[in-house]
């Protein structure tokens, strides 16, 4: 799974505006001794010129999630500086740019894992896969080799980790695979992990229901958004689906954290923001619910595009509305998504339009 989708590709500048910033994206005025471009004097603004191509070799996002590009020149290789992603041509949406929180040795390739469990045996091999007495070091991290028919029990070897890439070394053992989670990271023993309402816990109807790794990937008008692994893959695919029929998709709202639910229903009670469940009801607070580029009040007279693409094609690619009055909330839910296609609807029963 690629959570940084925007290494190797090419873009274009296209706003006359493409400031250039600094590290703490500050806007850079041209000093003094500087060589300068044509009709630029000192003091001015940097720029990076419209139709530059460039290609992306970082990304941050501040406060207020706003994205921001580190741009190297395309044709001549030099580092032209920070500037916004809603500089490029569309805007840097649904670029991919890694997991959230960042602070990972090794983000998930597939079969790097870290021990999280302290009490994981290290067992022989199948049928049986008895304990041999040992265990493994919990924080470890490790490679899978090898999984047993049912997926309970996984063979592993230590691993180290050089320039983000990975060396497999001794053969451990068998183990249970619920003693492992993906990726290479501390992250799994930190207080932000184990916070119920921290980054990256979910709910459900009112209960914690674990934590889930999360991917930053940028939405509408070029803020970032975060969607939850186990939904990136079908985001995807019904954003590709939308492009061959030269429709954009984006995400105004994906996965939400249980402090920003707090915050969106404070300000629905004072009738200052939208309508809002209450934190912990939420089905943006586990991955489940997607609030999409819908377009109001346009979306029920048949005249927004996205809208009616949705209804024609999402339910057979596992999305489907579930709240009156909101065209744009879709939710991924495959099996309820399957029944509605098959009888030629979008949308549950009873979800109105108003």
């Amino acid at each position: 799974m690629n959570f940084r989708s925007y290494p190797g590709k090419v873009f274009t500048v296209e706003s006359s505006k493409s400031y250039v910033r600094n590290e703490q994206l500050q806007e850079q005025r041209y000093k003094a001794g500087e060589t300068l471009p044509p009709g630029k004097n000192v003091g001015d603004i940097k720029l990076i010129p419209q139709r530059t191509l460039i290609r992306v070799i970082d990304v941050k996002v501040d406060s207020d999630r706003h994205t921001y590009v580190l741009a190297v020149s395309d044709e001549f290789g030099e580092q032209l500086g920070w500037t916004s992603a809603a500089n490029l041509v569309g805007r840097f949406t649904n670029e991919t740019v890694g997991l959230a929180p960042s602070t990972w040795s090794l983000e998930p390739l597939g079969d790097n894992m870290t021990c999280v469990d302290n009490n994981a045996l290290i067992r022989g091999g199948g049928p049986e896969f008895a304990s041999l007495g040992t265990k493994i070091p919990v924080r470890s991290f490790v490679a899978v080799t090898e999984r047993s028919p049912d997926g309970v029990f996984v063979k592993v070897s230590n691993i180290t980790i050089a320039q983000n890439e990975m060396q497999i070394g001794e053969e451990i053992g068998w183990t249970k695979a619920g003693n492992l989670r993906d990726g290479c990271s501390d992250l799994y023993f930190s207080s932000a992990w184990r916070n119920d309402k921290g980054p990256n816990g979910c709910w459900r109807l009112g209960e914690p229901i674990g934590q889930k790794l999360l991917v930053n990937i940028v939405g509408f008008g070029a803020e970032m958004e975060q969607l939850t692994v186990d939904t990136l893959e079908p985001y995807l695919a019904l954003k590709n689906a939308a492009a061959e029929d030269n429709i954009e998709i984006s995400i105004n709202s994906a996965f939400r954290t249980y402090a920003r639910q707090a915050e969106l229903r404070r300000l629905w009670d004072l009738r200052k923001g939208n309508r809002a469940a209450r934190p912990g009801r939420s089905d943006h607070q586990h991955g489940q619910a997607f609030d999409l580029n819908t377009t109001q009040p346009d979306s029920f007279n048949g005249t927004d595009k996205v809208y009616e693409w949705l209804k024609r094609n999402a339910p057979q690619l596992g999305f489907i509305r579930t709240v009156d009055g909101e065209p744009w909330h879709w939710e991924y839910i495959p099996d309820e998504a399957r029944t509605l296609a098959a009888q030629g609807k979008f949308k549950r029963a009873g979800v109105s339009d108003a």
